[in-house]
């Protein structure tokens, strides 16, 4: 796998510092990045949040200069929206404007490949809760480096990380959804855990699309030991089903693989395939 940087990152970077910035990973097909919108929308809410000056306009300019070598190609990029840095410590100075830097890693394989049925098991480690962060794609990321440390570890395809009130909330690196019948269940994003892109794609438009019902709501384990399926999801997987938890199975679900059907259509007619 090939990556391509555009920018240095200066020592001063306060996203190198502190994790003062925001960043969003785009699946890109063809030189078309997929659903852009759905993550410029994440990262004007990010930049709202945590008064971060942030430009679409200066952010799509950056996309574009980025892929300008990349047609034909399936891959990945990553653009890191970080505070610029002012005098030293914590208190960041005022109007001190942003970094935007890209990097484009090849993907590897065809980009909407179904995975294999994973196998997860609940993290050791509990997430923290903190609802001025909660939701944000922001460059604090320690809890999920561990997270997924410890699915390498155990061998395993990924870990459910849970709250303080023994809830889950999201894989390492991934939203989590449970179905039961024709109900699409996954944790809000209220105290923790991260909006993602195609977690917002299935609660907006592709259930609807099939007719299912999806809700935010509390996923404890004997929610999950209820659910007749689980997958889960994010922007360079797509949707994957999940076959094993711990110690429970789930049987192949037609839900899953209509979804997967579904998302496909809608990812090539994005990307004009």
């Amino acid at each position: 796998m090939t990556e391509q940087c555009t920018a240095s990152v200066p020592a001063t970077d306060r996203a190198f510092l502190y994790g003062d910035g925001l960043f969003e990973t785009l699946l890109v097909v063809g030189g078309t990045p997929l659903w852009p919108e759905l993550h410029l929308d994440r990262l004007k809410l990010g930049g709202e949040r945590l008064g971060i000056e942030v430009c679409i306009a200066d952010i799509q300019t950056a996309i574009v200069e980025a892929l300008g070598n990349c047609v034909g190609n399936a891959g990945v990029l990553r653009i890191t929206v970080s505070r610029r840095g002012g005098r030293r410590g914590y208190a960041p100075t005022k109007n001190a404007g942003v970094n935007i830097s890209t990097m484009y890693s090849e993907l590897g394989r065809e980009p909407f490949q179904v995975a294999q049925a994973a196998t997860v098991l609940t993290s050791s480690i509990r997430m923290g809760e903190q609802p001025l962060l909660a939701g944000l794609k922001h460059c604090n990321r320690l809890e999920q480096v561990m997270a997924a440390a410890e699915a390498q570890e155990k061998n395993v395809d990924d870990v459910l990380l849970r709250l303080a009130d023994g809830s889950y909330q999201c894989s390492s690196n991934a939203n989590v959804f449970a179905i039961y019948g024709g109900t699409l269940l996954t944790p809000d994003c209220n105290r923790s855990g991260v909006l993602g892109t195609r977690r917002r794609l299935i609660l907006e438009q592709l259930s609807g699309q099939l007719g299912l019902s999806a809700e935010e709501g509390t996923l404890k384990a004997a929610q999950l030991e209820a659910a007749d399926a689980m997958f889960i999801c994010n922007t360079v997987v797509g949707i994957r089903e999940v076959a094993q938890w711990d110690e429970h199975s789930f049987e192949p679900s037609a839900v899953v693989r209509e979804l997967q059907r579904t998302y496909k259509r809608e990812a090539q007619f994005c990307c004009a395939i």
